[in-house]
């Protein structure tokens, strides 16, 4: 009789993952040996737990191989193996032998459906939502469909405008499809490793204090003296550009530029001192 134990479903006597026996013997198939139809219409009819506990055994081989198809490199096999044979129990429980499907059909939406999930739910590293595993289906086959159509790889573009995505969702899709998987930090690069890199100094952190000096520095200026740096320095006006803009000549656009650089000089190296 099988019982269950959290998630999974175990049989007495056996490790739910080890190899069995083979789905069926030399010159038989499951799907046609009377004794294993007999077996589905039990279970169908009452549930039989015997019946149930056969089958498994006679189908384990069969799940097995969908799991082997579903298989990443990444993925321990064992799991997908465990899942598979919970998914190979809930097909044999829900099959209606009356309607005449073969139980393969039957059963392979359903665990290769359970294996699609489990890589949904737990392959990814960041929790993302269900349109971002979605996009990534949807991409790929517009990806193959324009490879076809243009006789090249189509641009980002071209794949948004056949998705009817905007090209900034799409990306940003795209970026968290990275989260599927790490790199160890011991994994090479060039003649280091990863964790040879992490934690090294930034140039611009010993910046930072300038920074925030100087624009403290800035804001005590008045406003004419604001605009003037701002002319100068971020919308890369030249002095004669600034002179027709304020009505000055070029050369007090220059002393002007000079004694506003002064004073902020000057109130940086106060502060520091």
């Amino acid at each position: 009789m099988a019982t269950t134990v959290g998630q999974a479903t175990r049989f007495p006597g056996r490790d739910p993952v080890a190899p069995g026996p083979a789905s069926a013997g030399p010159g038989r198939s499951p799907a046609h040996d009377p004794g294993v139809w007999a077996d589905h219409v039990r279970i169908a009819r009452d549930g039989d737990p015997g019946a149930l506990e056969r089958l498994v055994i006679e189908y384990e081989s069969y799940a097995r191989s969908l799991a082997g198809r579903m298989h990443r490199g990444h993925e321990p096999r064992e799991d997908l193996d465990q899942i598979a044979l919970e998914a190979l129990v809930l097909a044999l429980q829900r099959f209606d032998p009356t309607r005449g499907l073969p139980f393969p059909a039957f059963a392979t939406p359903t665990i290769l459906g359970s294996i699609r999930r489990h890589y949904r739910d737990h392959g990814w590293l960041v929790k993302v939502p269900r349109r971002i595993h979605e996009y990534a289906s949807a991409e790929r086959q517009a990806n193959e469909r324009l490879t076809h159509t243009l006789g090249r790889v189509p641009t980002e573009a071209e794949v948004a405008t056949e998705m009817a995505m905007d090209p900034a969702a799409m990306q940003s899709a795209a970026a968290a499809l990275h989260a599927r998987a790490t790199h160890s930090l011991d994994a090479p690069l060039r003649e280091e490793c990863l964790a040879d890199q992490m934690g090294l100094l930034d140039a611009e952190v010993a910046r930072v204090d300038d920074r925030v000096t100087a624009a403290a520095a800035i804001r005590d200026l008045d406003r004419d003296s604001r605009r003037l740096l701002r002319l100068y320095f971020f919308e890369d006006m030249t002095q004669t550009q600034i002179a027709d803009i304020i009505g000055v000549s070029q050369m007090q656009v220059s002393r002007l530029l000079r004694d506003v650089l002064g004073q902020v000089r000057n109130q940086v190296l106060a502060d520091v001192a």
